[in-house]
């Protein structure tokens, strides 16, 4: 089998592959003979079908899938020999030769390639990026004791609606002004805080037995969310009228857990928080690992956004584009991906340039890291819950993870982007700001 490839330019690149018969005649053959031993016809006895009717049978597409499979390896060993730098994955080129695949016997393939461009990634000192040490203050500390007060409360009920509310109504479709008999009907629960706006005007105020019509597919901004509250499916809430009758029934509403010893135990576990101020000191540490989280993802994005405007090169665009349609899950034109396009280069270029700070700065990421990462993640997603895993248990369950290629992936993935954004921290300038949690909201929001 021969490889010839043909440059058209810097960036885009044919291989023409010419494979003979001698390339897969043998394969075909030892396919064919294994058919032959399992197969059952009827007039022979298994495994004693004539071979002839074995390759009449299966001769073809045993060719096609063995010729397939030949020059896909042999296309991957000569970019892995010639050390060609590719973007994606070879796709065949588009002509009109017709293929008999019966008769012929060598064929010439060609194959579509996008060549990584050449280009340089330069971190200067002169360079300045902001690193905001975000800190939670009071305000933010007292939505955290209020959101798990309510979350540890109990269930009361109201007399009137108020906006975080669980309204129990006895809704039903009507029909001139009267409950239409077989209409779509229910005793369901209305979560007032995920109303429409205008729904929710109706709600808020009103009293149990309070009684009033409603166009049941704008209660939740959308015909979905009705169907879901009255338990059909969208076809028939869309079939049926317009006008619904929506009584109050009941209305449930959380009352926060008082701020004690209980409810500190339930939290964080016995004895670990016996104060007030205590329990807020821990809600505030916790806090302040989640906004440290915010400010190390606003300065890698802020990193990100500098490299892609800055670091100048030209990708194989039609290539890529051709590229993407081939590989989508779904069915795509050119003129969808066309829509997109900025996106998807933008994900090409930084992938590329993400790959030559890691050759460059020789950035590596060992085993050890990943599995401790592994581990890492385990340990945060317990803690949620308040629990605690010994480390042989951790260990199993960072074997499960790691066992699975696209997890694995992800973590290496994390990792190099975790070194990519210390290399950046140690060659450019790193100003660290300290803001409040809202400055920091009101700052990202100017600069999206």
């Amino acid at each position: 089998m021969n490889i010839v490839q043909e440059n058209i330019d810097g960036l885009n690149a044919i291989l023409k592959v010419e494979i003979e018969e001698n390339d897969y005649a043998g394969k075909v053959s030892s396919f064919l003979k294994k058919q032959q031993k399992t197969a059952q016809m009827q007039g022979f006895r298994p495994g004693k079908v004539p071979f002839g009717m074995i390759k009449k049978m299966y001769g073809v597409n045993a060719k096609v899938e063995e010729i397939q499979k030949a020059v896909n390896a042999r296309l991957f060993k000569f970019i892995e020999e010639e050390k060609l730098d590719v973007l994606g994955q070879p796709i065949p080129k588009e002509d009109k030769q017709v293929i008999d695949w019966s008769t012929q016997k060598d064929f010439t393939f060609q194959y579509e390639v996008g060549l990584s461009p050449e280009f340089d990634v330069k971190l200067t000192a002169k360079k300045k990026f902001t690193s905001y040490d975000i800190q939670p203050d009071e305000n933010l500390i007292d939505k955290y004791v209020e959101e798990i007060s309510m979350r540890y409360g109990t269930v009361g009920s109201g007399d009137v609606v108020e906006e975080k509310d669980i309204v129990v109504a006895d809704i039903a479709e009507l029909e001139g002004g009267e409950a239409k008999e077989n209409g779509v009907a229910k005793l369901a629960n209305i979560s007032v805080e995920k109303a429409s706006d205008a729904f929710k005007k109706q709600l808020v105020g009103a009293k149990v037995d309070a009684e009033f019509t409603v166009n049941i597919k704008e209660v939740y901004e959308g015909l979905e969310g009705g169907a879901s509250l009255m338990g059909v499916d969208v076809a028939e809430l869309e079939a049926a009228g317009n006008e619904f009758s929506v009584k109050v029934v009941s209305v449930s509403r959380m009352q926060a857990a008082e701020l004690n010893q209980e409810l500190f135990n339930k939290v964080y576990g016995e004895g670990t928080v016996s104060s007030i101020k205590e329990f807020r000191a821990k809600l505030s540490d916790e806090a302040k690992g989640m906004l440290d989280g915010q400010g190390k993802s606003k300065l890698r994005n802020d990193i990100v956004e500098y490299l892609l405007e800055s670091v100048k090169f030209d990708l194989p665009d039609s290539f890529l584009k051709r590229f993407i349609q081939s590989t989508a899950k779904e069915p795509v034109t050119l003129e969808q991906i066309e829509a997109d396009y900025d996106q998807h280069s933008n994900t090409f270029r930084w992938q590329l340039i993400e790959n030559k700070l890691i050759t460059s700065y020789e950035l590596k990421v060992a085993d050890e890291e990943v599995k401790g990462k592994a581990k890492e993640m385990i340990a945060a997603n317990f803690k949620q819950y308040g629990q605690e895993v010994a480390d042989e248990d951790l260990d199993t369950y960072a074997a499960t993870v790691l066992a699975k290629e696209d997890e694995r992936q992800k973590l290496y993935n994390e990792l190099y982007s975790d070194k990519i954004l210390d290399l950046v921290k140690e060659k450019c300038k790193i100003d660290v700001k300290g803001v409040t949690y809202d400055e920091f909201i009101k700052l990202s929001a100017k600069t999206k």
